[in-house]
């Protein structure tokens, strides 16, 4: 296939592109790195795939998410559009086999797919609380295996977690019909799910509302609906979003934090994210139409604990708590400055004029420019902590599915920098 349009990235960009990367200071999202050159395959990570309420829609879904998965992006859908279990389907006569069977047969679909021959596919499931096959939902991973690349999640809002606080009972209404059927208990369902989490640790709870307080084309687009399959980037039906991560361990000398060397290193970011979009492969046409008129970026932080054993902060304290937010806020005025700065030389991301943003302060070239990734894959390409956890053990061991191999890691950072007793208050 012809080259994409990289918004005539000159070979001197280019070049410091490469030394950022092979420096370990800044690494893109894995599909990128996996895909990147090889004129296949997505370059972007997260994925929100619309699933409608007919047949139709749930075999584009599993299409869709196939051909996503296929090279390496993850995958998220809500359920909540899907009719209950047993209702009646006028088209066939016939009863409705309900959410949880469409989840098993998405899950069974991304069963088949192993990406570019690299990693298992993954997904989200989002559910409306309000669903009548809400109870359903939460326990339908319960006995383990069931359904195993899906990670699930209750849609909540301020609304119900109300009803739970005064003990009452709320109404489950079908999407269908958009009739209330019954009425539930709110502490019942809030009940089962804490015994999930406690249990295997899902259901999850996501909070849209929350989320769309932030979704400033939603007069357009209407509401975010789910998110990519760890949670951290929720997104419009048939939209996509390409991370990547800057490495704050690489960011420390003679005990200080390097900030001009980070500011640098977060503008080189937010413009190579960017061309991403215009170099990208994508899987449906609709994916590339709705990314392209939000044009949304993940620039985002992964070596937390690293930067904290080499500052020699123990992670669970105020300090360090303190060293975070300032960090993060750093990151994110210099990307959104960033994109601003992208906006006026390139224009802003094409669905501007109708989003709620400030048409004077706000004119990004990106509708969204922040995402903190748990960073699996690419943490340990860098060596460092992965997004902003503390570390699992000063050393591991780690399944490679390519080879069959057994992989060591050995947390050097903390063996560097620190003694073991201090190593023990981190």
């Amino acid at each position: 296939r012809p080259p994409r349009s990289t918004q005539g990235v000159s070979s001197a960009a280019s070049d410091v592109y490469k030394r950022q990367m092979a420096d370990l200071e800044f690494i893109p999202n894995s599909p990128t790195l996996m895909n990147a050159g090889t004129e296949q395959g997505t370059l972007s990570a997260c994925f929100v795939l619309p699933l409608e309420d007919s047949m139709e829609g749930i075999m584009k879904a599993a299409t869709d998410a196939a051909m996503v998965q296929k090279f390496g992006g993850g995958t998220g859908f809500s359920l909540s559009k899907l009719r209950p279990k047993g209702s009646t389907i006028k088209s066939t006569h016939g009863i409705a086999c309900g959410p949880i069977e469409v989840l098993k047969t998405l899950s069974r679909v991304s069963s088949m797919i192993t990406q570019g021959g690299k990693r298992d596919g993954a997904n989200m499931a989002v559910m409306s609380v309000y669903h009548p096959d809400i109870l359903e939902f939460i326990e339908c991973k319960s006995t383990e295996g069931d359904i195993h690349n899906f990670n699930i999640s209750v849609g909540v809002d301020k609304h119900f977690m109300q009803m739970v606080a005064w003990d009452l009972d709320y109404g489950l209404i079908d999407p269908h019909t958009k009739h209330t059927i019954m009425t539930m208990p709110a502490r019942t369902v809030f009940k089962k799910i804490c015994e999930g989490a406690w249990k295997n640790g899902e259901p999850g709870m996501i909070f849209l509302d929350n989320v769309n307080t932030d979704n400033k084309v939603q007069d357009e687009f209407g509401p975010m609906i789910a998110t990519n399959p760890c949670g951290e980037q929720p997104l419009l039906p048939n939209e996509s979003c390409n991370l990547g991560s800057i490495n704050l361990s690489k960011f420390v000398i003679d005990g200080q934090i390097d900030w001009d060397r980070m500011e640098k290193t977060t503008r080189l970011a937010v413009n190579f994210l960017d061309n991403v979009i215009d170099a990208n492969y994508y899987a449906t046409p609709e994916i590339e139409e709705m990314t392209k008129a939000t044009r949304k970026i993940g620039v985002g932080v992964m070596g937390f604990a690293d930067l904290l054993i080499q500052l020699e902060i123990p992670y669970n304290t105020e300090q360090a708590r303190k060293l975070g937010q300032e960090v993060i806020e750093f990151v994110r005025t210099i990307a959104d400055d960033a994109s601003i700065e992208l906006a006026a030389k390139r224009g802003a991301f094409p669905a501007f004029e109708k989003s709620t943003f400030n048409k004077v302060t706000e004119v990004y070239r990106n509708a969204c420019r922040m995402t903190v990734a748990p960073t699996g894959t690419i943490s340990m390409i860098a060596g460092c902590s992965s997004g902003i956890e503390p570390h699992f053990a000063l050393a591991l061991e780690k399944q490679n599915i390519l080879e069959g191999k057994t992989l060591v890691y050995i947390n050097a950072v903390s063996y560097t920098h620190l003694t073991l007793p201090t190593i023990l208050l981190v």
